[in-house]
């Protein structure tokens, strides 16, 4: 029996471990803006309607590319609630190729060129044959140039001249025994100097686009409240999702560019009174932008044949308080002001610039609700359009997805949830909120099409609204028993300035994956400075299930940690402020080192035995490399939050970070049952699969490289109607299938991995 004493020391040691644990923990744990996006790493399918093109006489020169567009009229509105920015897949679109053109078209144009000097006469190449004794020559292959001699921007639609050039060779001058003795370059007085374009590729640009770029990105997750569903970020990040910067952890400088398709405005005058209005916001759930950051907009001047800065504003001195607001701000197009500007013209361009840490996904500016219009003054700021805010959300109440044998009942639901609408017209918001009617549906796909729920009613539509939901008591939903798919679709009902905000759909899956986030990171969650580090994540199930993978999003960090070495745990139990409690994982993968998977979705997927859980454990990783190791953070999903929790000083401890949000480790579950069958669980994984629902074209997200693969795809009633090899570029076409639901079976010949899951196809 302890004396009074020795409990009072035991206390005061325990409550000092405890304090100063606290103060480690608070610090061990980091959130950082994302170094990359693997989302943008790879090329994008078409989007369904991408076959309408435009060819017109206006070509723009970007890059290596010459993109043949159609010139938009007024009104120019884009409120980006669909992607129009540049195709990723832009290569479908080239329809030509242009080698080597050179002329006053290149200056004009302002194409990318070298600078080479070659012989306007034939060249040869010489050499001394030792055994004839003697001087060879051989003539130089001729090098043919495409002239473009015309002027404009249809200077390349003109037929080219060829010119046919040759190479500049050394050779020697003899004497009368034939002995070389004196090095001359060959037709010295007879060269010249070419400017040209090595190579150019024609495109035509889809018609869907009002953008001639890609490298800001189109995305739902990371505005705050912003005026419509969608907008355009422009960070420090390119088009492909990486770095423009990676010789230096801060170097400053200009970033991302997004640049409107030509535009008339020929017939307009100043009398016309034409704007230029958008919302702009610093950081919402990204990162904010720094004093030395900027945000600017552009207009190209005709007369001047240069790029114009008409707005810019900075960053901030300190982080500002959370959250930000989007603002709207208003530019007046001015008429030809000779000799210094002409903005009225055919094929008139505007673009947001912004200057940023170009190290990262740092230094964040969401750009909304684009809009170019004669007839407006500088007070025109509202506009008549009700729209969504946001993505209707998940319907489960503590997972983003479960298996659907874990799925009991309206207790897996959540509560409640809310659709975020917005009035653009304040005037008309605050002093007549018109009577706006909605329509919710929710129809289960698989395993059977069948209604789950539908309500229409109404609001009135002030400055901020929110159309309640209740799944856990409205939803009739059971589920199948390994699958079950359910798509919600919510619609206002109200004539608007743009349609397509006004629809808001989201599908349910209840599959093999046990999930807290929502599949998209918006920051970088990891442990530094101690010696040792664990991170373990709670999670809870209705009945014992088994384990047979588990899936991570690694974020690429600011140091190279290619080489840090960790190990994945599972944990029965921990024990929560308690110092001196056992915490021995059950299961102990083998050494790994952090896998940076460039794809759609960006998780490394582990493949393993079946591992048996009960109702209750913990899952993460141990690793005691001082470095940081560093995955997805989904701040839109707070699901996990309150599951995080971190050993460091000998102590677990609740997560210290203050920025709700879940961190990206996902668990692949399989019934103990279906084991028991035999099947081969460390061999089967879901596939990603897109677009979905799917019009006909499919593309796979393959996590395995292999040489062959062979798809099967089977009807909701196990028919199989597709049973063929995959193509190379890893696509498939279902365009003879009739619309519903169908399981995908996808299986590496090399590996004998095979893959699933279920894809919608949709009607005409």
């Amino acid at each position: 029996m302890l004396s009074n004493t020795t409990l009072k020391m035991k206390f005061v040691f325990t409550f000092l471990c405890t304090v100063s644990v606290l103060l480690a923990t608070a610090q061990v744990e980091e959130l950082r803006p994302l170094p990359s996006d693997p989302r943008l790493y790879h090329t994008y399918p078409a989007r369904p309607w991408a076959h309408d093109q435009h060819k017109s006489g206006l070509i723009v020169q970007h890059g290596t590319f010459l993109i043949e567009t159609d010139t938009l009229p007024i009104p120019f509105i884009d409120d980006f609630s669909y992607n129009t920015l540049k195709p990723f897949h832009f290569d479908q679109y080239i329809y030509d190729t242009i080698f080597r053109a050179y002329g006053p078209c290149d200056s004009i144009m302002g194409v990318n060129v070298d600078t080479i000097r070659l012989s306007t006469i034939q060249s040869y190449t010489y050499s001394y044959d030792v055994t004839l004794q003697r001087v060879d020559s051989t003539p130089t292959d001729p090098i043919v140039f495409h002239y473009y001699p015309q002027l404009g921007t249809d200077c390349f639609n003109h037929l080219a001249d060829s010119i046919t050039l040759y190479p500049l060779w050394y050779h020697y001058t003899f004497d009368s025994a034939g002995n070389a003795y004196h090095p001359v370059l060959d037709s010295i007085a007879r060269d010249t100097l070419i400017t040209y374009a090595a190579m150019l590729l024609r495109g035509r640009m889809p018609s869907y686009t009002k953008w001639l770029d890609n490298y800001a990105t189109h995305n739902y997750n990371y505005p705050y409240l912003p005026p419509s569903i969608g907008v355009a970020t422009l960070d420090g990040l390119n088009e492909m999702g990486r770095p423009y910067n990676v010789r230096s952890l801060s170097v400053y400088g200009s970033a991302d560019t997004l640049t409107s398709k030509p535009i008339d405005l020929s017939t307009l005058q100043d009398f016309d009174s034409v704007y230029l209005s958008f919302f702009y916001e610093p950081r919402g759930f990204g990162d904010w932008p720094n004093l030395y950051d900027s945000l600017k907009l552009q207009f190209y001047n005709s007369y001047t044949s240069s790029w114009d800065q008409v707005w810019g504003v900075p960053g901030y001195q300190s982080a500002p308080a959370f959250p930000d607001t989007f603002r709207q701000v208003m530019i007046r197009i001015p008429s030809t002001i000779v000799p210094t500007q002409d903005y009225m013209y055919k094929g008139f361009q505007f673009r947001f610039l912004n200057n940023a840490s170009t190290t990262g996904m740092n230094d964040h500016w969401h750009i909304d609700y684009v809009r170019l219009d004669k007839t407006r003054s500088v007070t025109d700021t509202s506009i008549t359009d009700i729209a969504f805010q946001y993505q209707f959300p998940s319907i489960l109440k503590n997972y983003t997805e479960m298996p659907a044998w874990q799925y009991v009942d309206s207790t897996d639901r959540i509560d409640s949830l809310e659709l975020y609408v917005t009035n653009l017209d304040p005037d008309q918001a605050i002093n007549n909120p018109p009577a706006t009617s909605y329509s919710i549906v929710a129809t289960e796909l698989y395993p059977t099409v069948q209604p789950v729920y539908s309500s229409t009613s109404s609001f009135n539509a002030t400055l901020e609204n929110t159309i309640a939901l209740f799944p856990s008591t409205t939803y009739s939903l059971a589920p199948g028993q390994d699958s079950t798919v359910i798509r919600s679709l919510a619609t206002i009902n109200v004539p608007n300035a743009l349609r397509l905000n006004d629809t808001i759909s989201a599908t349910q899956t209840l599959n093999n994956v046990l999930a807290y986030d929502d599949g998209t990171a918006e920051m970088a969650y990891g442990l530094r400075n101690l010696y040792l580090k664990k991170f373990g994540y709670e999670f809870n199930l209705h009945q014992p299930d088994t384990i047979v993978g588990y899936q991570v999003l690694f974020t690429n960090t600011e140091s190279d940690v290619h080489d840090l070495v960790f190990v994945f745990n599972l944990w029965d139990s921990i024990s929560v402020n308690n110092p001196f409690a056992d915490d021995t994982p059950r299961y102990t993968s083998s050494n790994q080192v952090p896998l940076y998977v460039d794809s759609v979705s960006g998780f490394a997927t582990y493949r393993i035995s079946p591992l048996p859980v009960s109702t209750h454990f913990y899952f993460g990783w141990s690793q005691t490399d001082t470095r940081n190791l560093q995955i997805g953070y989904d701040r839109n999903s707070t699901k996990g939050f309150k599951h995080m929790f971190v050993y460091s000083n000998g102590v677990w401890l609740p997560t210290g970070v203050q920025t709700q949000g879940s961190p990206m480790i996902r668990l692949l579950m399989r019934r103990s049952s279906q084991i028991a069958t035999g099947l081969d669980e460390a061999r089967l994984s879901t596939i990603k699969a897109y677009p979905n629902p799917t019009t006909g074209l499919v593309k796979f997200d393959l996590p395995d490289e292999g040489d062959t693969y062979h798809l099967a795809v089977y009807s909701s009633g196990g028919q199989l109607c597709v049973d063929q090899p995959l193509r190379p570029d890893h696509t498939a076409d279902l365009l003879a299938l009739p619309a519903g639901i169908y399981m995908l079976r996808l299986t590496d010949m090399q590996s004998g991995i095979t893959y699933q899951n279920k894809i919608s196809r949709a009607g005409q």
